[in-house]
């Protein structure tokens, strides 16, 4: 009996190949909002720093910025991290049935 092609849609990880190709394959998974969530924060920080003393209108500005911008960033970076641990539980999912099928 031959042996069948790798199936695209369920990860094939008997071989560290394999693994190494998964992984690289999950690193992709929600990167541009990751990127742009860690982006977000540390442009917050850096507006925070120069908010140093909050004692005129413009570092208030800044400092209110910042913290906005830091929050926006961690929620980016939360919503990425959550949408790539759905997809690879997603996958492993069909690789349960695949093989269990």
């Amino acid at each position: 009996m031959a042996a069948s092609p790798p199936d695209p849609q369920h990860p094939d990880l008997s071989t560290r190949a394999d693994q190494a190709a998964y992984r690289a394959e999950l690193f992709k998974v929600a990167r541009p909002l990751r990127l742009a969530g860690l982006t977000l924060t540390i442009l917050g920080i850096l507006f925070l720093f120069e908010a140093q003393g909050w004692h005129s209108a413009a570092e208030r500005t800044f400092g209110l910025a910042g913290m906005v911008l830091i929050a926006l960033g961690w929620s980016l970076m939360i919503a990425g991290i959550i949408k790539r641990m759905l997809y690879h539980k997603k996958k492993m999912r069909e690789l349960e049935a695949s093989k269990s099928g």
